[in-house]
Parts: structure tokens; sequence; C-alpha cells
């Protein structure tokens, strides 16, 4: 098992304009806000989270060569919530799935959400807007500028076998599909 800490670059992550904004909300919650660099999970209080479940969680490792070559020139959108119960539990998951796949870190763009009755569900710079975020985590998934996929809340079978299905253009139906509409 590889220990992440602070020092260690969990995807290595270029793009400079990362907002990696952290607020203390309304709930007295420290939240991370906006488009933000994987590396600020690695630091408290997110850390707490978010190491131990990537560290934990085992890849199905007869999918990643698949999806090493089926996320060639895609890239996938992340909304998330540090405050949300699902996104911490997922949120690592998915991470761990798209560095050991060798997704390029350009390709991947992390948006945390807020959880405040007047920005619920939005970002400061609203990268969310038009883009139906009903629920956290949401991951979406795009092909240039069109949309393949999404997986919204959890995977119907895993995150590996729903990525693929998106990335192969399968039929796919993610849960709450129907708050979609």
């Amino acid at each position: 098992m590889v220990t992440l800490s602070c020092n260690h670059s969990l995807l290595n992550n270029s793009t400079p304009n990362y907002s990696n904004k952290i607020v203390v909300n309304e709930n007295n919650q420290a939240v991370l806000l906006g488009f933000c660099s994987t590396q600020m999970l690695l630091e408290k209080p997110f850390s707490d989270w978010f190491i131990p479940n990537y560290n934990s969680y085992q890849t199905d490792s007869n999918s990643i060569e698949a999806l090493t070559k089926a996320f060639k020139h895609k890239r996938i959108e992340i909304y998330a919530g540090t405050w949300c119960r699902e996104s911490k539990a997922d949120l690592p998951n998915m991470l761990k799935i798209l560095k050991e796949a060798s997704v390029n870190s350009n390709h991947i763009k992390l948006i945390f959400l807020n959880n405040t009755a007047a920005m619920y569900k939005q970002s400061p710079q609203h990268e969310e807007e038009g883009k139906n975020i009903v629920r956290t985590p949401t991951y979406i998934i795009y092909d240039g500028k069109k949309e393949m996929g999404r997986i919204i809340d959890s995977p119907i079978e895993s995150f590996e076998r729903d990525l693929l299905k998106i990335l192969r253009k399968e039929h796919y139906q993610p849960h709450f599909f129907d708050l979609q509409l």
C-alpha cells in the first residue's frame, strides 16, 4: 500500500487557473470551493478522509489498460463537495482509477461545490452552470465539447465498468437519470 503525503503528487496538475479556495461555511465546516488542484485533497482536514479512502481502494486491474486506451483524447469534469458523504467515499476511488489509467491531468477538471443555502451545489465561478448538476458527485465524460455520458452519485456496476461503457459508447443510464430530464 502506498501512503500519500502532501509531498506526493497524486496527479500532475499543471493547469494554472486553480482557485484552490478553502472557506469555513455556515455549518462551520472547512470546504473546498471551485476549480481545485487534487493536491488540495492532501491537506488537512481533507486528507483525513481522502488518503485512507484512496489507499484502501483496489482498482479493477483488468479494466485499467482498456481505460488507458479509451480515455485517449477524452476529458472528465468532476463536480463534488468536500462536505458530501458520497464525494468523500467515491472521489478518491475515481482519482485513483484515473491516475492508474494514466489519464492526462490536464484532461481532469475537479470542481468543488458549496452546500450553503444561498449557493447550494454552486461553485464561486459557476462552472456547474448549464450542466444540470443535481447530485454530488457527478462525473461527466467528454469527447471534445460533446458530453459522452455521466456517472451520477455512484456507479451502477463499478467505476471502471461504468466508465468503459460510457467511453465505448455502450448503453449506459446513470442513477438519478430521471432528474436530468
